[in-house]
């Protein structure tokens, strides 16, 4: 079966769907861990999260380059938050999740983040960077070798 054959699981899937899931284990089965004031802390990561992950959906448009993963880029993007990071756009959206598990302050509400960050360095980031090598060759190498892949 080629990866073009059959339905893909997507990073915003497994990242709605653990989200989803952890707040129903939080009402359903609540294991209290940060309590008020200290879970505000987790708005500051939910909201860095979309930032992050706005700002480099921007620069991929700016270099007219698809965003969603599985489609060949047509640029290698080097700017804005992808000075910092490699992956921004799978940070931001890790932030999101650490946020809003800070913010529930529930213990089983941290798997969500867990998953997402081991779902795309398992499934997706390993496949995207030899894309990226293949393309971009020594130019991607480089920087890759500047760039930490998270942070």
């Amino acid at each position: 079966m080629t990866e073009q054959s059959h339905p893909k699981i997507l990073p915003p899937h497994v990242a709605l769907g653990s989200l989803i899931a952890v707040i129903a284990l939080h009402y359903l089965f609540p294991t209290p861990l940060i309590s008020e004031p200290f879970n505000l802390l987790g708005i500051l990561f939910f909201a860095a999260g979309p930032i992050i992950l706005f700002l480099s959906f921007g620069m991929f448009k700016k270099k007219d380059t698809p965003i969603l993963p599985g489609q060949k880029p047509s640029a290698l993007v080097m700017e804005g938050p992808y000075k910092f990071t490699r992956n921004p756009m799978y940070l931001g959206v890790t932030l999101a999740l650490l946020g809003a598990a800070i913010y529930l302050g529930d213990l089983l509400a941290f798997l969500s983040p867990i998953v997402f960050f081991m779902f795309v360095s398992i499934r997706f980031i390993p496949r995207e960077e030899k894309l990226m090598e293949k393309l971009f060759g020594k130019k991607y190498l480089d920087y890759k070798k500047k760039v930490r892949r998270w942070i």
